[in-house]
């Protein structure tokens, strides 16, 4: 049993979409949209859906944050263990299975969908996409002991417990919650990584930018400095 959390800005494309995929996933689940209060029409679309392993959160703090949204989406799950992962499609619901199965079966603390455990340039799909994320993970590395290829993943499964106990301790801002859980993670935990077929995003735009780029060096060097 796994909550899995889409935290959603602007998303409206891809909502539907994303639902109709749920009938790839071979095990039980919830799932909650955390919407980072969208001024496309992505409220009326959630209102729309009807599924009781569906729930939708609108938060509505002036200052959207995805870290923030991932943690209010943990707060209100229900199961044990909690399933990351992005609504524009650009992860698979195939991989989720193969996740949640290699998770359980190795029983760890947090299993990462890398774009680079094989893939070593193309795994963002776009080379100057897969360079830059590249290059943050080596200035990473450097920093801190590397116990994952791709720290800046957004789709992983990790135990509730984890985040709930370290939570105080994280930056909690930005767009990297899952390098929050790496490093600012008091214990050690048991992290493995499977490669993801990581595809072109469905529709949308990114959300990268100077400024999140900015809050990300920050997170660095809080979590250098903690």
């Amino acid at each position: 049993m796994i909550s899995i959390i889409v935290p959603t800005l602007n998303e409206s494309k891809n909502i539907l979409k994303f639902v109709k995929n749920l009938k790839f996933l071979k095990f039980k689940y919830e799932l909650i949209f955390v919407d980072d209060n969208s001024s496309d029409n992505s409220n009326q679309i959630f209102k729309k859906i009807k599924n009781k392993k569906i729930n939708f959160i609108i938060r509505k703090a002036k200052k959207k944050d995805l870290s923030k949204s991932v943690l209010l989406g943990i707060d209100k799950s229900r199961y044990n263990n909690v399933m990351i992962m992005d609504c524009d499609l650009q992860h698979s619901l195939k991989d989720a299975n193969k996740m949640k199965s290699i998770f359980f079966k190795n029983k760890l603390d947090l299993i990462i969908g890398s774009r680079f455990l094989k893939k070593k340039y193309f795994g963002n799909i776009f080379f100057i996409r897969s360079m830059f994320s590249l290059f943050f993970i080596f200035v990473i590395n450097l920093i801190f002991v590397k116990k994952t290829t791709d720290p800046l993943s957004g789709f992983f499964i990790c135990k509730k417990a984890i985040v709930k106990k370290n939570k105080k301790n994280f930056f909690s801002r930005g767009y990297k919650i899952l390098f929050d859980i790496i490093y600012n993670t008091n214990s050690n935990i048991k992290i493995k990584d499977i490669q993801i077929n990581f595809k072109n995003r469905a529709g949308g735009k990114s959300k990268l930018s100077l400024k999140i780029i900015l809050i990300f060096l920050t997170q660095i060097i809080y979590s250098k400095m903690r």
